[in-house]
């Protein structure tokens, strides 16, 4: 486990075709197939009898069915209609326009559909007057020698917008209207794009090698790593060759290991030459090889897909794309010293992870350098995600939609042409909702394999290839967003849903924060996030690479703080309605029923906003962060932050928009940078590659070196020890009183002494652990917090209830755990996720004493409850003999039978009577001779009224025993 979080990356592996080829399934493998580009697009002035050219589609109606005249509704111009034509005969459409003339110039390589087929002006508005602005079509052809999966027009439409049509799924609307007459209906044309590909075969992906080869114990290389890296399967692919090469895409994923950690993937895909000697028959006629009506079948060439890939558990995707990059320009190029062997086990096993003492580490790489920068430090959870491309791709309505969306738990689905933008976005939507998290599927990169996820009846989260939905239609019960147009598509069965929704306050709130961020990003570029595939430039010096990844952090922190302080101002006040358990548990002690008090929690919500409020509070999400909550749990450290956030945002008042949630983190300030050079050459060898070769175990250190650079994490504690450590917020808030009180000496004499008992309980566990009587050791912890309490001394920081809460589960006294509870309560101090969780489980894992009477309890009632009857039969007898009236034989003879009782034992069972406690059967159980209990293992009867003092002194503690008064003192 320390191995694993020490290291940088986990595996790497190579992917593609492997010898035995498999076909993908019947159902997947026509999914790769995608439509005929658009080559040329015209206009027919059908009101003057112009016919449809051969080979032209024309847009006959708009999506809801009215005619697709592109002069809809005026009056004196002519009924024009836009016309298509598809192909592969010549170089595609890649944009498509619309010109104003006179108040806008033609774009360089953009051409202008001027006439029509038959030779008539194709300006739109014909009829206008004299002087009128004259509207035309515009579109930018492909280069002839590009690349053959370049963006490419594949379908264009006409919407009316007055009519409330919108543009359909992945189409993106051209924002000028084609309509300029004083009447008709608002035109606008709208097209979609996708990446074009000539032939192609797909079969099942392999791993042709990998490093290392054998699997780590406690993390084994995942079986789903080649659908991962080639989501549409490997290809066998033809295209001209006076085609380019196409450039490398770099993609990201994001898989799960058995522990539920994720498992962050990069990865770069990269065409190779495949031999046409190893083609079938059958292969040759399905490319289109032995097509004699085609004169240019020899001047194809073939090629195949393949991908270089790294996992780990750090989203490190910056530097793993310099890396993959590297590699695969070493495999295209040579002769070189090093071969690529080396280069991989030198940054896999001599690369040290960044630490607080070394926050920066330059790898120097040939004629580049990778830059690793230790991990944030907050109790948000680690994720892959970009928060500046969210907002960058969506904008601030959007995304607060997306929010909403999410909350509701509804079935999304993200789509784009660009791989590795997928799974940013979908990492920042699954913790933009902390402290909640994702129950259902998450698959942000979604294969061809698993689209049948799309069908499913629960609720996901996918990121699936745009190209996907050029044969199929999204499901109706599905939420489509377009990250390539900024569109939020959702079916027309389905209700639109809007960010209107959320309440109102904090949505304001967050929609400023998102609009004042977002300005900022619109002067900024980040090549990353804007190309597909960003192999080219030169590299600028380090400390421009630094400042840069600076500033982006800067962004994503004040997106995620946004978001951050909507959830807390929505669910602020939730501690309220929490339960303790305080008595025996039952079989629905750990219902969430029991758990929150979700009617009072309702009551307390604006009244405006109820619907939503009970939505929300059905998911299985916050069904599921009520149980974290209420138990011992992984992510504590985080709720109990988010508490600490909830406390800022209602101590506010109003709108809170001031409060920092999220404080920088010191510990990576320090400047100190480790130069990691390259590895040293393996003899006088030069290597040289055609393509990237299978890794040769010979040159491969199957053993990692250890660095003497690299740093161990501390060892953690077990998971079930006591021993318990100040959070990060209780650490600071000590400092911080600290400083306030230092001026006083009052206050700070008393801060001295709370410091003083502060340790005292953390160093708790030790003395326990050494003394003989575990229930002794403990209660003199328990007398201390109350003698502190009545002595009005300072109050004690949360740590010293959270350890002797943790005491009491683990020596098995659940009973005291409650009464430290409400000594907490009774100082003010509401306990955080951490404490409550320890609680929790202290009540529920241990065994209550049983609350079953035994006889010698039974009948010492009996007989409290004779003699309670006899004193009142007593105070009767006297009033007669006040009035004068003689005593009875029975009264004589009940005068003298009590008499005869001594005066202790009268007092022994009239205190058994009133201060009767069902757990003191331990006491008989024990054979102990019960004689008065001072104190009652309830709490709640503490409050009871104060007895006689008693004859005896006698001390009853929690477990049912007996204990000598004299044993401790209280400091």
């Amino acid at each position: 486990m320390e191995d694993r979080l020490n290291r940088v990356v986990e595996y790497f592996a190579f992917t593609g075709l492997p010898d035995e080829l498999r076909d993908l399934d019947h159902e997947h493998h026509h999914l790769l197939k995608s439509v005929d580009p658009i080559t040329d697009v015209t206009v027919i002035v059908r009101g003057q009898g112009e016919m449809l050219p051969k080979g032209y589609h024309c847009i006959e109606t708009t999506p809801t069915g009215y005619p697709a005249d592109l002069n809809h509704g005026s009056i004196r111009s002519p009924q024009i209609y836009l016309c298509y034509r598809r192909g592969r005969d010549k170089p595609p459409l890649a944009d498509i326009g619309v010109l104003f003339e006179g108040k806008e110039r033609v774009l360089e390589g953009c051409e202008v559909v001027h006439t029509t087929p038959h030779g008539r002006p194709a300006h739109i508005n014909g009829k206008s007057t004299v002087g009128g602005q004259r509207t035309y079509i515009t579109f930018r052809r492909a280069s002839e020698s590009g690349a053959h999966n370049t963006l490419a027009v594949t379908d264009i439409c006409v919407i009316f917008t007055n009519k409330g049509e919108k543009p359909p799924h992945a189409f993106c609307r051209i924002d000028k209207n084609l309509n300029k007459g004083v009447v008709g209906s608002d035109v606008y044309l709208c097209y979609k794009k996708s990446i074009t590909k000539s032939r192609s075969l797909t079969y099942k992906a392999a791993i042709l090698s990998r490093y290392p080869k054998h699997d780590y114990e406690h993390f084994p290389l995942p079986e789903q790593v080649p659908i991962f890296c080639l989501p549409a399967g490997a290809t066998i692919e033809c295209w001209p060759a006076k085609s380019q090469h196409p450039l490398p895409i770099f993609s990201t994923f994001v898989l799960t290991d058995a522990t539920a950690q994720k498992v962050y993937g990069a990865a770069v895909t990269f065409h190779e030459v495949y031999p046409r000697e190893k083609l079938t028959v059958q292969q040759s006629e399905e490319l289109g090889l032995l097509d004699e009506s085609n004169p240019l079948r020899t001047l194809y060439t073939v090629h195949t897909t393949k991908c270089i890939c790294l996992l780990s558990h750090w989203p490190f995707f910056d530097a793993f794309k310099k890396f993959l990059k590297f590699l695969y320009s070493l495999s295209i190029s040579g002769p070189h010293p090093i071969p690529i062997e080396r280069q991989i086990t030198h940054f896999m096993n001599d690369v040290p992870f960044p630490s607080p003492q070394r926050p920066r580490i330059l790898v120097q790489l040939e004629r580049d350098s990778i830059i690793l920068c230790q991990p944030q430090h907050t109790p948000l959870p680690l994720s892959g995600a970009s928060y500046t491309s969210l907002l960058r791709n969506l904008g601030p309505e959007n995304c607060m939609t997306l929010l909403l969306l999410t909350l509701m738990e509804y079935k999304i689905v993200l789509h784009s042409l660009r791989p590795a933008l997928l799974t940013e976005v979908a990492e920042a939507i699954s913790t933009i909702i902390f402290p909640l998290h994702w129950q259902c599927p998450y698959i942000p990169i979604c294969p061809l394999e698993c689209a049948d996820v799309l069908s499913a009846p629960v609720p996901f989260i996918l990121g699936i290839d745009s190209r996907f939905f050029q044969l199929y239609d999204p499901p109706s019960d599905v939420t489509c967003i377009d990250l390539d147009t900024n569109m939020i598509s959702v079916t027309e069965d389905r209700k639109p849903i809007s960010w209107k929704l959320l309440p109102k306050k904090p949505a304001r709130v967050l929609r400023t924060s998102l609009e004042h961020i977002f300005n900022q990003l619109v002067g900024f570029s980040y090549a990353d996030n804007v190309s597909m595939s960003d192999f080219a430039g030169e590299l600028a010096p380090f400390d421009h690479d630094f400042s840069k990844r600076k500033r982006q952090i800067a962004l994503d922190m004040g997106i995620q703080e946004a978001f951050l302080h909507f959830m807390a101002s929505l669910m602020k006040g939730y501690r309220s309605f929490l339960q303790p358990i305080t008595s025996e548990p039952t079989e629905g002690s750990m219902d969430t029923t029991s758990l929150f008090d979700l009617s009072a929690f309702l009551r307390s919500c604006d009244k405006s906003y109820f619907k939503f409020y009970s939505a929300f509070t059905k998911t299985q999400m916050f069904i599921r962060f009520l149980e974290e909550r209420s138990f011992v749990s992984s992510k504590d450290a985080g709720l109990a932050f988010f508490d600490l956030c909830t406390e800022k945002v209602d101590s506010e008042g109003g709108d809170g928009s001031a409060v920092r949630l999220i404080e920088p983190d010191d510990s990576a300030s320090s400047e100190h940078t480790v130069f990691v050079t390259p590895p040293a050459p393996v003899g006088d060898h030069k290597y040289s590659y055609t393509c990237f070769p299978k890794l040769d175990p010979e040159l491969l250190c199957q053993r990692p070196n250890s660095s003497p650079l690299s740093t161990r994490p501390p060892k953690s504690f077990r998971p079930n020890s006591p021993v318990s450590r100040r959070t990060k917020h209780e650490y600071r808030s000590s400092q911080k009183l600290s400083k306030k009180h230092a001026n006083s000496p009052v206050l700070w004499a008393k801060c001295l002494l709370g410091h003083c008992y502060s340790l005292w309980f953390i160093n708790l566990p030790a003395y326990v652990n050494a003394c003989h009587s575990k229930h002794r050791a403990l209660r003199t912890a328990y007398d201390i917090l109350v003698t502190i309490q009545s002595k009005q001394l300072q109050s004690l920081d949360e740590v010293c209830y959270r350890v002797l809460m943790q005491l009491c589960g683990l020596y098995g006294h659940p009973v005291l755990a409650v009464k430290v509870l409400f000594e907490m309560k009774k100082c003010g101090i509401t306990p955080n996720a951490i404490t409550y969780g320890h609680y929790n489980k202290a009540v529920l894992e241990n065994k209550w004493p049983t609350n079953r009477t035994t006889g010698d309890i039974l009948w010492n009632r009996l007989r409290n409850v004779i003699f309670g009857v006899a004193q009142f039969k007593r105070g009767t007898k006297r009033n007669r003999f006040a009035g004068g009236s003689s005593g009875s034989e029975a009264d004589v003879s009940y005068r003298m039978s009590n008499e005869s009782i001594p005066d202790s034992a009268k007092t022994e069972f009239v205190s058994d009577l009133i201060n009767f406690d069902p757990l003191q059967e331990e006491k008989t159980k024990q054979g102990v001779n019960h004689t008065r209990g001072t104190m009652s293992n309830n709490p709640i009867a503490d409050t009871a009224p104060p007895l006689p003092p008693p004859l005896r002194e006698t001390e009853v503690d929690d477990s049912g025993t007996h204990s000598d008064p004299g044993w401790c003192t209280i400091p």
